[in-house]
């Protein structure tokens, strides 16, 4: 073979193993063209999505500013102002019972008698006898003067009129504590025995309450004590009285803390003479703190709990951001907001819940 020929014959080899690689390399210039025009399309897509999922509908209200009083709720029992349990005092059957449970009553009413006949009987008897005596005394002190009998006999006779005398007294006394009368005015709580029955000497008979006044016990915690006083004016709240509030006053603290529940017993009254509240309803005892000038109220619903924090959205400039709050008090259904939030600051309180930080924002409506 000729030189000029093993030239051609190079020649015609490389380019035959060049063939396949600028195949490969057109096609892939093809595919690479391909998924450019189509990746664009598809980023496009997804970046509109994007944007319509980051922009979120939200209701906004600038916080509210005003003087709010911080009031302490405390949860209390009603009990009567007084209670007193009637016993009998003497032993006896008891002959007749004159009030009923629930009955109103006035100071020094008949309640119950207990075996009176028997002790009128003895008290009539000790009546005579006293009249004995005292006739016997004076028949010797006239003969005494006249020296008809001796000083003993005249110290006798005044010993028989002292002891006799004592005996009605004794036998009026008892006659007194068979009868059953109201110490003061109240209502009957409760009649513990019924006609026939026999009672000793302690045995309860009628259980009477004063309920003109009525006072409210609530257990306070240790942090609210500094704020309780003698004197210091509460508002009663009672379930059974939906919508109503009666005024009263504290009348006393407890002189400890319970050891177990570190809490204060506080006793307030409250007047009830129109006997609309009754001892053991259920009732919270409010009680006033102090007042907040310039408070910053919100709505309880715009609040994000995020576990040991609260926080609150507002939005500027279209976005949505995120502030770490202190809360104060809660006045119904708005809570005030001691730090974290400036007057002014528009607040998310319909979708705060689906908003993050720097996520842009829409009023809806």
């Amino acid at each position: 073979m000729t030189p000029s020929n093993r030239r051609y014959a190079a020649g015609a080899g490389t380019a035959k193993a060049h063939r396949p690689l600028l195949l490969t390399a057109a096609l892939l210039g093809l595919l690479s063209l391909a998924t450019g025009c189509g990746g664009g399309e598809t980023q496009a897509g997804a970046d509109e999505t994007a944007q319509e999922v980051k922009t979120a509908l939200v209701r906004t209200e600038l916080p509210e500013q005003q003087d709010v009083v911080d009031v302490a709720t405390f949860s209390a029992d009603l009990e009567p102002q007084r209670r007193a349990v009637l016993a009998a005092e003497v032993a006896g059957t008891v002959e007749r019972m004159e009030v009923e449970r629930g009955e109103a009553v006035r100071q020094g009413q008949f309640l119950a008698a207990i075996d009176t006949r028997a002790l009128e009987q003895r008290a009539a008897e000790a009546a005579a006898l006293a009249r004995q005596a005292a006739a016997q005394y004076a028949r010797a002190q006239a003969l005494f003067e006249k020296r008809s009998i001796t000083k003993q006999q005249m110290l006798d006779a005044v010993t028989n009129r002292d002891v006799a005398e004592a005996r009605l007294a004794s036998a009026k006394l008892d006659l007194g504590k068979s009868r059953v009368l109201a110490p003061w005015a109240g209502r009957v709580a409760e009649t513990r025995v019924e006609v026939g029955d026999y009672v000793t000497p302690g045995q309860p008979v009628v259980e009477l309450v004063e309920v003109d006044r009525l006072k409210v016990v609530a257990p306070v915690p240790a942090s609210d004590v500094p704020y309780l006083a003698v004197g210091r004016p509460v508002t009663l709240r009672v379930d059974a009285l939906p919508g109503e509030s009666f005024a009263g006053s504290i009348v006393r603290l407890g002189a400890e803390l319970d050891p177990a529940s570190r809490t204060l017993d506080v006793e307030a009254e409250i007047d009830n003479r129109d006997g609309r509240l009754r001892p053991g309803m259920l009732a919270t005892m409010e009680v006033p703190r102090r007042t907040l000038s310039g408070a910053l109220l919100v709505p309880l619903e715009s609040v994000v709990d995020l576990g040991e924090q609260r926080a609150l959205f507002i939005v500027r400039d279209g976005v949505a951001h995120r502030r770490i709050v202190e809360l104060g008090p809660v006045l119904g259904e708005r809570v005030v907001v001691a730090e974290g939030l400036e007057p002014g600051e528009p607040v998310i309180v319909e979708g705060e819940q689906r908003v993050a930080e720097g996520q842009p924002v829409e009023e809806a409506g």
